[in-house]
């Protein structure tokens, strides 16, 4: 449309009615516009014990919290506990409201440490202790979380009673049902997950992409006091507080990437996974050891002082992928006359394996031993170098994604590809992406596939491990805590 045009047509909806004043907002320093501070009492002499109410709004059936919490705690402690206590993962924003009211959003509110970044004035939510805000039974204030599905919670003072001389800080009680999902589509989104819940069979009518996204073995029926009191326990905690008092173990080095990101409110999910894979012994004798040496052995005895000598592609002669198909046994297992490397894909992955570790190495068209690999002898120097190198890599988050593969199979007893939807699920967890809803599976299948491919023996079957289980389990907890092994040795 021309000008004209565009005014002609402006002119004929302004004829319809009759145009309003247009409203103008306040300048940003106008009292109108801006927070004002929160005016407190002072704190009562003696600190008491609060027991509060908490319950997400708008959610059916209802999620509510009852918490036990000291009186001089701050509104900033209570933002913590209710992250842990409701299960929110602290991911997005949040506001403690002065009002109770719904339409507290034009009310006053208490600041966070971004609202001061963004040069808000007011009171700050750490300045607030619980007994300046909560001074009679049925005082309560509003919070919300996450400015996008706006997961509004009621807080509201049911009882003050004197405080126990060893009273934890906070303390839930009470409550019923899990938390609702991080970014579920707020509380209609979330209700309609919950509706599908009860389905026969549950969660029948969400398409397939929603019920891959949900958690395994997700049931919003289910709380825990005894995880989320542990949660609780940890507000504050350090890394190593946390892995000592969950864990019982040392945190794995290849997952020291995820330990620098990760929030100390998420740490414990970690903590409790080293702890289930760290009970389990792992111990490989001398069958497992040569059974797990046998086809690198195979590889770099075939490599020896000479090397393999590779065609003008870069693959290996037919005749050496012959002899290595024969030796493994792979002729009733894999497609195709086994005579080429590219087309074999088991005696490419051992190959690419083998390179990856450092045992071999291409040099003037000869696959050739390197110092690493001239040096292994043992069974047991074959299996603690595959182990050294098993979840390493020049990037630390798929280093990390590796070792989280690592802590699965060992936690689950056995190595599967599909445990890389674990993997995608915890890296999203700690705040990773590699697309718009976090760790991809495919990518976190990217990322550990060299590992699964040693550790399942498979080498890229595709059918049933040729490893046992154990076996698997060994050499991970072996790649996960080498000093284990160092001391069994002893």
């Amino acid at each position: 449309m021309t000008s004209e045009e565009v005014a002609a047509v402006l002119d004929q909806i302004a004829a319809l009615h009759p145009a309003e004043e247009p409203l103008a907002m306040p300048p940003q320093d106008s009292p109108l516009q801006r927070n004002r501070a929160i005016e407190l009492p002072a704190p009562p002499p003696v600190v008491q014990a609060l027991t509060l109410h908490v319950e997400v709004e708008l959610v059916v059936p209802r999620v509510w919290r009852q918490v036990e919490v000291r009186g001089d705690l701050t509104l900033e402690d209570l933002h913590a506990v209710i992250q842990r206590a409701v299960g929110w993962q602290n991911y997005h924003l949040h506001r403690f409201w002065e009002s109770a009211d719904q339409d507290s959003w034009h009310g006053s509110y208490y600041l966070t440490d971004g609202d001061v970044a963004e040069g808000e004035q007011g009171t700050h939510e750490s300045e607030a202790r619980l007994d300046q805000v909560y001074r009679e039974v049925g005082d309560a204030l509003r919070y919300t979380y996450d400015f996008g599905d706006d997961w509004h919670h009621l807080i509201r003072l049911e009882s003050v009673d004197e405080l126990a001389a060893d009273a934890p800080r906070a303390v839930c009680t009470d409550g019923e049902m899990a938390g609702p999902l991080e970014d579920a589509g707020g509380p209609p989104g979330y209700n309609e997950l919950v509706e599908a819940f009860s389905d026969d069979p549950p969660l029948g009518r969400l398409e397939d992409y929603v019920r891959e996204w949900l958690p395994d073995d997700w049931d919003p029926t289910v709380l825990d006091l005894g995880q989320v009191n542990s949660a609780i326990s940890l507000i504050g905690a350090s890394t190593e507080e946390v892995f000592a008092v969950v864990a019982g173990v040392e945190p794995p080095a290849a997952i020291g990437a995820l330990l620098e990101l990760a929030r100390p409110d998420v740490l414990a999910t970690l903590a409790e996974l080293c702890r289930s894979a760290g009970a389990v012994e792992g111990r490989l004798d001398d069958e497992d050891l040569a059974a797990i040496a046998r086809p690198y052995r195979l590889l770099l005895d075939l490599a020896g002082t000479e090397g393999i000598p590779l065609t003008q592609a870069g693959w290996m002669k037919p005749a050496v992928v012959q002899e290595i198909v024969a030796a493994l046994g792979l002729e009733t297992s894999w497609i195709g006359k086994g005579n080429r490397e590219d087309q074999t894909l088991p005696v490419a992955q051992l190959r690419e394996s083998a390179q990856g570790l450092g045992f071999l190495r291409k040099r003037k068209g000869r696959l050739l031993l390197t110092n690493k690999g001239a040096a292994l002898s043992t069974d047991h120097d074959y299996v603690e170098a595959i182990a050294a190198g098993l979840l390493t890599d020049r990037d630390p988050y798929v280093a990390a994604a590796r070792g989280l593969f690592a802590l699965l199979t060992v936690a689950g007893g056995h190595s599967d590809l599909k445990l890389a939807g674990g993997v995608a699920e915890l890296m999203t967890h700690y705040g990773l992406r590699t697309g718009p809803a976090g760790v991809e599976r495919q990518h976190a299948g990217d990322m550990v596939w060299p590992t699964w491919c040693a550790l399942d023996g498979d080498m890229g079957l595709g059918k049933k491990a040729p490893r046992a289980d154990h076996q698997a389990v060994g050499l991970a907890v072996a790649a996960l805590w080498p000093e284990r092994s160092a001391q069994t040795d002893a």
